[in-house]
């Protein structure tokens, strides 16, 4: 079973990048996060296996990067990202009242609403793309140094408990007298 266990654990940890250098490791969650965070909702998946091509990155970890945009966190996200390009840009939104959701599939409804759309996008495109350019490349400096910290203490411990064990068995040798 153990045996088992430890094929499947070196299956998951070479799909996901695990042995990659930090600098790839975290150069592919970094694309992911910002894309996952750009304005361009709907194309992420596509868009993230083709620069994850382009860029030899690990398409695993570049797609699951992708994936920090969800609808939970897109609740947040978004009013977020359109505050944020609202400040930037200065566009005004107008207060729109939220018509019952029988009126939501009508396009007289967002025609008659059509500046209010756009003011809304122009925010949210701005702010979006600020939010991912800026959680992309925090991402790629914060995940480096993290996995090559993680990395040292790892040899670290590992060197000690080779020098433990080393050590043990010296002493267990038993001495001729």
């Amino acid at each position: 079973m153990k045996e088992l266990l430890d094929r499947v654990r070196a299956r998951l940890g070479g799909a996901v990048g695990v042995n990659e250098p930090p600098a790839r490791l975290a150069a592919a969650w970094a694309l992911g996060i910002g894309l996952g965070l750009s304005p361009l909702i709907g194309l992420h998946t596509a868009i993230a296996l083709l620069l994850a091509v382009a860029f030899r990155l690990n398409k695993v970890d570049v797609l699951i990067g992708t994936l920090i945009a969800n609808p939970w966190t897109l609740t947040v996200y978004f009013p977020a990202a359109v505050f944020l390009g609202r400040w930037i840009t200065g566009v005004r939104i107008p207060h729109m009242e939220l018509p019952p959701p029988s009126r939501m599939l009508q396009l007289a409804l967002w025609r008659s609403n059509a500046y209010w759309v756009r003011c809304i996008l122009i925010a949210w495109g701005v702010g979006a793309t600020v939010c991912a350019l800026v959680a992309g490349v925090g991402t790629y400096f914060i995940l480096r140094r993290a996995i090559e910290h993680h990395r040292l203490r790892l040899a670290a411990a590992r060197e000690r408990l080779g020098a433990d064990g080393a050590d043990a068995g010296a002493r267990a040798e038993p001495t001729d007298p």
